[in-house]
């Protein structure tokens, strides 16, 4: 695929160019508003110099951290599928933890190819998922991007609509008089105000800090449980069980579980959205590496307490096998919050690529256009995923399959 990427790259006339490294001996034309020149200093190895980058209409300034980075593709990938893992192991048997393990890897390594496949692309084009699509297929390469990215962001969001709207709906219990449908327009109208505040990737480290947060205490509250109620014998609490039996693999599974584990991995699709946010893009590579480090070890001592812990009875979530006590409820609450924090920063990175495709950019609009463009986008799509979460029948399990 890269070396068919290479060939198109090059029909394109375009050159492997790190849009940090660029050197303004390019005369742009003063028509040209999506190409502006801008001076920054560059510390490379001590050596101060003032360099002139390029910079193209609607994409992020380099303002990032890369702790901020790190904390953004954490924040995106870890969570809600790290408490199906017990599950996972189920279907596998122990065997499932040597998937985790390659999953990890070819998140890894599939981020890095897709930042190459960008710093081949000519410095005068946005820094995208989707103009990896327009660059090796053309128009219908981009366009099915597109395409794939909308579906993928629409479940995710809609998804995390249903798991929040029903998880606060059964802990409140029916106090305050508010129906499912109620709680998850809440948690929609959480979401979409976490959406509107973000204008750039960068701006996303605070959201991310406290989705792992939450997410951390989850699976810690979760695993000190399991680690305490094992289902050593047979019992009624919280649900019939017998003793848990295990299986070093499982073959008939293995499939299932390798699908599952490969969705827990998936943050491929905005990876360029954060990578372009960094302000040392030549620390790439070690953030990803350190981020899916974190998240791997994590998945995999998840799934090894879990799967120890209650065997082949391993529901998802396994906060289902535990007691119904406090503990159990505010491991339930933090995951709650989890998603609710984490769907704007994924629906940001799709919303920034639809906006620099629709012109929606501070050098072609005003500042008052661009922030109002910019809400009603944001907007309509909350409330497309809102409708798609009370509107259509059963869309939480499909989107589980």
């Amino acid at each position: 695929m890269l070396s068919l990427f290479k060939r198109r790259s090059r029909s394109l006339n375009t050159s492997w160019t790190p849009l940090s490294r660029v050197v303004a001996a390019t005369s742009v034309s003063e028509d040209d508003k999506s190409i502006v020149p801008s001076r920054e200093s560059s510390q490379d190895e001590g050596n101060h110099e003032e360099v002139t980058t390029i910079h193209v209409a609607g994409q992020a300034q380099r303002t990032g951290s890369s702790i901020g980075a790190l904390m953004n593709l954490v924040c995106i990938v870890i969570g809600t599928g790290s408490l199906n893992l017990p599950r996972t192991l189920q279907q596998s048997g122990w065997i499932g933890l040597l998937l985790i393990a390659i999953g990890g890897v070819i998140s890894t390594f599939t981020g890095i190819l897709i930042i190459k496949c960008l710093n081949m692309m000519d410095a005068s084009r946005v820094r995208n998922f989707n103009q990896i699509g327009q660059a090796a297929f053309g128009t219908p390469g981009r366009v099915i991007i597109y395409i794939l990215y909308f579906i993928n962001v629409t479940g995710i969001v809609g998804d995390y609509i249903i798991l929040a709207g029903q998880s606060f709906h059964e802990i409140a219990n029916g106090r305050g008089g508010l129906t499912e449908s109620s709680w998850k327009l809440i948690c929609a109208a959480i979401m979409w105000l976490g959406c509107i505040s973000l204008k750039q990737m960068s701006e996303a480290a605070v959201l991310s800090l406290v989705g792992i947060v939450t997410s951390m205490g989850a699976i810690l509250i979760g695993i000190v449980q399991a680690s305490m109620y094992p289902y050593r014998d047979d019992g009624l609490q919280p649900v019939a069980h017998h003793r848990a039996t295990h299986e070093t693999a499982r073959g008939s599974g293995v499939a299932l579980a390798l699908a599952t584990i490969s969705f827990a991995f998936c943050a491929v699709s905005v990876m360029p959205s954060v990578e372009s946010s960094m302000r040392r893009p030549d620390k790439w590579n070690s953030v990803l590496g350190f981020s899916m480090a974190i998240v791997g070890s994590t998945y995999i001592f998840v799934a090894t307490v879990g799967y120890w812990a209650f065997g082949d009875q391993a529901l998802a979530p396994f906060l289902d096998n535990l007691p119904p006590n406090a503990a159990t409820t505010a491991a339930k609450i933090l995951i709650s919050l989890h998603v609710i924090f984490a769907s704007p920063v994924i629906a940001t990175s799709f919303a920034l690529e639809i906006e620099v495709a629709l012109n929606i950019t501070k050098e072609r609009l005003s500042r008052v256009q661009e922030f109002a463009a910019r809400l009603l986008l944001r907007s309509l799509f909350f409330v497309a995923m809102a409708g798609v979460a009370l509107g259509i029948p059963f869309f939480g399990d499909v989107m589980a399959l």
